[in-house]
């Protein structure tokens, strides 16, 4: 991998891009869309142009985010090819990042036509994902100024191999072991198999991709800090920038921010760095986090940051994270937000259930922070443990409003939405690609709700495509038989149809309603049974 530079106002910024000519290790993606014939036998051009085109811009998010390039690519196929960047995580997991997050957009890709032409009777679109981790050389091929850059080597055509042979496998995605073995811990799989070719001297064993879960790095040592998720961390605000610096633990790769001491690195995304620093002026303790990206590439995503913070800034509800400052420096764009010296929910919850005492509180809180947010015509999107935080009070916040959006006029599609939240606590209408509204964060939080009082996720699967089918058509989970007066208020809030759940005020309503049913309330209620259910077994 090459750094080559380009002027900008007298401002050099390197972007990174492959070597050619020199092999390297690197992890390939190769995509394939199952039964492209029928699209081509059944659309006519003018709307297969708009449904690939809308497929492929999403899918370009995706690469931009995760880092890789696309090195070959045609109407129905792609090979993406992801290799070592500094500071970023290793490129076999960002390789099956892209992958599930391309798992979702066949899904979402294959319910929009079903629905937007449903006399065609089409019953067929998915897509084929191989992963392999092994050398590689990238030519360029060719007469200037029409020059194809191209990816060659073994681990190309195994990838190629096991996109095509994840047909016959009934998987979605199709890892090598190999690849599997070099990405590091949290990546979770549902099933292990073998493939073979003529040509193979070995058949190569295989595992299939479930659930990629944060890397464990140096936050760790932290654990009260704002947690990032690469699935929707405030990055996703400029998925087309081009990676600048990697501003980690190394303090000359830090531009310098007036008013500003940085102490140590808290937490890193795909395009994202966060510190924990000191404001001068009054020693207080924040979380700065820059976007490693250039400021003058795409107006567009500049403009989105600087609507979509300033928005923020406006609320000063005490369950929502304060932002204290944005800005652009010479090197990258900033944000100053609150730091959560209390952790997250995630880190609270750990796969064992929380106290009624706590799980209502947050249930109150998070309420009120939709209650706000929704006033000012936002939609969070990504409601999860992971971001839900506490301050040093024990105060619940609802923070990484990254890949929030305002509402809209929905009537447009495709719209290149990002790929966002975790399969476990997505909403129906998220899952599928369709218009979200305030229905989808209240959605979210029920699973949320579940997720606290439970400590186990409201559905779960072997594979990505196993849990999306449960959000859309198995019944709301059951709760345990103590709290057994709350199922009515959670089937609500995770009804399929968004038009049967609740809205943030109505949410509230019912919930003060359940509160005032109760004498003494419900979370004391829950305790003194609890207690005569041990006394009088």
């Amino acid at each position: 991998m090459t750094i080559e530079t380009t002027e900008n106002n007298e401002e050099t910024q390197p972007v990174t891009r492959l070597e050619t000519g020199i092999p390297f290790e690197a992890t390939v993606v190769s995509v394939i869309i199952r039964d492209f014939v029928h699209l081509t036998e059944r659309l006519s051009p003018e709307n297969l142009l708009d449904l690939m085109g809308s497929y492929y811009e999403r899918i370009g998010l995706q690469v931009s985010q995760q880092q890789g390039e696309i090195t070959s690519i045609s109407n129905h196929s792609m090979i993406v090819v992801f290799s070592w960047i500094e500071g970023a995580e290793h490129h076999a997991r960002r390789a099956m990042r892209f992958a599930l997050a391309i798992a979702i957009i066949a899904r979402q890709t294959y319910f929009w036509i079903r629905q937007t032409f449903p006399e065609l009777g089409f019953d067929k679109f998915g897509v084929g994902i191989g992963i392999h981790t092994g050398e590689l050389i990238v030519a360029e091929f060719g007469i200037a100024p029409h020059m194809q850059r191209v990816a060659s080597g073994h681990a190309v055509t195994i990838a190629s191999l096991l996109s095509i042979k994840s047909k016959g496998l009934g998987w979605n995605i199709v890892c090598s072991e190999h690849a599997f073995n070099v990405s590091g811990k949290g990546v979770k799989i549902s099933q292990r198999g073998t493939v073979g070719a003529v040509w193979l001297n070995e058949p190569i064993d295989v595992v299939e991709i479930a659930v990629v879960r944060n890397y464990p790095d140096e936050s760790a040592a932290h654990p009260a800090m704002p947690q990032l998720s690469d699935e929707a961390s405030m990055d996703r605000t400029f998925p087309l920038l081009k990676s600048v610096k990697p501003f980690l633990a190394n303090p000359s790769a830090r531009p310098f921010i007036p008013g500003y001491q940085f102490l140590h690195p808290i937490g890193k995304g795909g395009m994202s760095s966060v510190f924990l620093v000191k404001r001068l002026r009054d020693n207080e303790s924040l979380a700065l986090k820059f976007f490693n990206g250039s400021v003058s590439e795409d107006s567009e995503f500049l403009c989105r940051f600087v609507d979509e913070y300033g928005l923020l800034e406006q609320i000063t509800h005490n369950n929502v994270i304060r932002i204290y400052d944005q800005g652009v420096t010479d090197d990258a764009l900033f944000i100053v937000l609150e730091y959560m010296a209390g952790g997250n929910l995630q880190q609270r919850i750990n796969s064992r259930p929380l106290n009624l005492d706590m799980a209502w509180g947050v249930l109150c809180d998070m309420t009120q922070a939709l209650m706000e947010i929704h006033r000012h015509g936002i939609v969070h999107r990504d409601i999860k443990p992971e971001n839900i935080m506490f301050r040093s009070d024990g105060g619940a916040v609802l923070g990484d409003f990254g890949v929030a959006k305002q509402l809209h006029d929905p009537h447009r599609f495709p719209n290149p939405e990002l790929v966002v939240g975790t399969p476990h606590f997505i909403s129906p209408e998220q899952a599928v690609g369709e218009t979200v509204g305030e229905q989808t964060d209240i959605y979210s939080l029920g699973a949320v709700f579940y997720n606290m009082l439970t400590g186990m996720k409201p559905y779960s699967g072997d594979n990505l495509e196993a849990i999306i089918d449960q959000h859309l058509h198995a019944p709301v989970p059951t709760l345990p038989e103590d709290y057994q007066h709350f199922q009515p208020l959670l089937n609500r809030m995770m009804a399929k149809d968004p038009a049967d759940r609740h809205l943030a005020h109505t949410l509230w309503e019912d919930i003060e309603m359940l509160e005032n049913q109760y004498d003494p309330p419900p979370d004391e209620l829950i305790l003194i049974q609890k207690a005569s259910n041990e006394k009088n077994p």
